[in-house]
This record gives structure tokens, sequence and C-alpha cells, in this order.
């Protein structure tokens, strides 16, 4: 989904469930995103990964329609779950996302004008990371990934999102983690397509979109 067309539609209902667990965060992710990238590439990136992390768990907790689930349709999110628990699954998904674009690393730091320290000190910054955030990272996703490649990768990121926001009896078999591993996969082709964009200049604050009606 275009990444106006998105925001668009999340502020029209900031007052909505999508908004009060999921959007918010997107909102505060993109602001930021916007107010540190020097270029649109970094812009485009930053933008693209934030929603495609909500569009991921709004979608799985159908508080949004926004991408097919295909098996995962019947997960169940648990009855009292508040917005710690979606933001910690968002954090999954986009260490996840961060693992797999680690797949075509040269390329986008390239692109971004960053060294790979400076990339991941912005990203741990947009993206609100904490302690625990940093340790699931580095302590679950990356061996997962090490050890058995994008399939050990889904079946860890699977399994922490379940755990983080859904009722633990929600099924994830083969073709649950393949629903999984499609949207990961799916967003990471979104990330080579920004990449492949020409760089029209540098961004500027007013790039923003939520200066206005936000």
């Amino acid at each position: 989904m275009p990444v106006l067309t998105f925001l668009h539609d999340a502020l029209a209902y900031a007052k909505g469930p999508h908004y009060r667990y999921v959007g918010r965060y997107t909102k505060a992710f993109c602001t930021r995103a916007a107010s540190q990238a020097k270029t649109p590439v970094q812009r485009r990136v930053w933008f693209s990964t934030a929603i495609s992390a909500d569009e991921v768990v709004a979608s799985l907790a159908r508080l949004e329609d926004r991408r097919p689930m295909g098996s995962l349709a019947s997960w169940q999110v648990q009855p009292k779950a508040d917005r710690r628990r979606y933001l910690k699954a968002l954090h999954v998904y986009l260490s996840a996302l961060l693992l797999l674009y680690g797949t075509c690393k040269e390329e986008l730091l390239a692109k971004l004008g960053m060294t790979e320290a400076v990339f991941m000190k912005a990203w741990q910054g947009i993206f609100q990371y904490d302690k625990a955030d940093q340790a699931i990272f580095d302590n679950v996703l990356t061996p997962a990934f090490r050890e058995r490649g994008i399939d050990g990768l889904v079946t860890a990121t699977g399994e922490l999102i379940r755990e983080a926001l859904f009722q633990p009896d929600s099924p994830f078999g083969k073709k649950e983690n393949a629903a999984l591993q499609d949207l990961m996969v799916d967003d990471l082709a979104a990330l080579k397509r920004n990449l492949a964009k020409r760089d029209e200049g540098p961004a500027t604050s007013s790039s923003s979109p939520f200066r206005k009606g936000g």
C-alpha cells in the first residue's frame, strides 16, 4: 500500500482500536523517521518498514484487513492484551525484518549512505527499542536465523509474536509458518523496490506526513 494512502487511512481512524493499539506507534515511528532522514531513500525505507510491521500485526489482530493472513487468520488476541503487548509484537516483527534486510546489507547501506553502526543506532532510535527488544534480537532471533536460515527466523518470530499477543492455543504449524514467511518475504521485496527507486534529493522536515492533519 502507498505510504500516503496508508497514513491517510490511519489518521482518519485516529480514535479507533487500530490507532489505540498499533497506529499510535506507527505514527511515532514515522515522525521520528521524518525528522532523522537525510535523503528520500532513508525516509522511504523507514516509512515502509514501519508500515509493514503495522499492517502485519494489525491484520493478525483483526484491527484492520490490510494484508492476507491465510492460515494465520484463525489467531485470537489474548482477552486482556494491552498496548504494551502490541508494541512487543511490532518490535519482534521489526527485528525479523532487520535480519532479513541483512541479506542485502551492502546495497542497503550504500543506498542509505550510512555505516552499519549509524544504521543500527538510527533503527533503535526510530523504532524505540529498549533493552528487552535488543535482547530478543541478539539472543533469540539472530541465533535462529544464523542456525536455520529463514525457516528458523520465521519460526522464532511467529512463536514470539504469539507469546506476546495471542492466545497460546493459536495454531502455528507448517501452514501458518508458510503464511508468515510469505508476509516477511513480501516485505523484503518491498525494501528492494524502495532501494531501486531514484533518490531525488535531500529529505526535509516538511516531508513528514504528520505535519498536517496529524
